[in-house]
Parts: structure tokens; C-alpha cells; sequence
């Protein structure tokens, strides 16, 4: 797996810039924050036809707020999944959970590395 597209550094160069760095080390830490809660949500489900549901909601919703930060494998992996729910292939859903969770919890480790850098 491309370890650059968990989160692409021209990327958070570029929001750095329009927003300031103090802002920046903020919008760092509610993207961590944010996702840190989708991992609490997806781990903590077992997964059946109601709580598909509530992971395909996180799937959209990590569409709407990873691609800022450029975490490219996390949007790409959550429109994979977005796509699985929406034309009933749940099995396959299903089975992408765990991938979601493990990029979920490696993009938090490399957001955890950025902030420590720019400290």
C-alpha cells in the first residue's frame, strides 16, 4: 500500500498555507479527532444489515473530509465501500471493513507523526 497516499504532504502544504499554521495544527487535530471516532464506530459494530448502515454514513463521510487533507487511500477506500452499499453488494462491503479500519488507523498514526513535526 502507497504509504505517500495516506496523507500527501503538498497537500497539507497547500492548506497550511491558505489557513495559517496555527489554524492548520487545529484542523490537524479535528481530522484526527474525527477519525479516531469513525474507528470507534467501525470496530465496535458487528456487522449485520442495521448496522451497515451507520458504516456506510461514516464511508460518506470520510469522503467529505479526507480528500482536504489529501488522504487519498482513506477516500478511496470509503468510495469503494460507499459504492459496494449503495448497489447492495453488502458481502463485499462486508469484507472491506477491516481494510477501511487498518488505513483509518494508519492515516491517524501518520497524522500523529505531522503534528509531532510541526511542534
Amino acid at each position: 500500500m502507497d504509504e505517500f497516499n495516506l496523507l500527501q504532504n503538498d497537500k497539507i502544504v497547500s492548506l497550511s498555507a491558505q489557513v495559517g499554521e496555527e489554524m492548520m495544527s487545529a484542523l490537524l487535530d479535528l481530522f484526527k479527532q474525527e477519525l479516531q471516532q469513525y474507528i470507534g464506530q467501525v470496530e465496535s459494530i458487528d456487522i449485520n444489515s442495521q448496522t451497515r448502515e451507520q458504516i456506510a454514513r461514516t464511508c460518506h463521510a470520510i469522503k467529505g473530509s479526507a480528500p482536504s487533507f489529501g488522504a487519498i487511500l482513506l477516500t478511496e477506500k470509503a468510495a469503494e465501500m460507499d459504492g459496494f452499499y449503495k448497489q447492495q453488494r453488502f458481502s463485499e462491503f462486508d469484507q472491506q471493513c477491516a481494510g477501511l479500519l487498518s488505513i483509518l488507523r494508519r492515516t491517524v498514526y501518520k497524522l500523529e507523526q505531522l503534528q509531532q513535526q510541526l511542534r
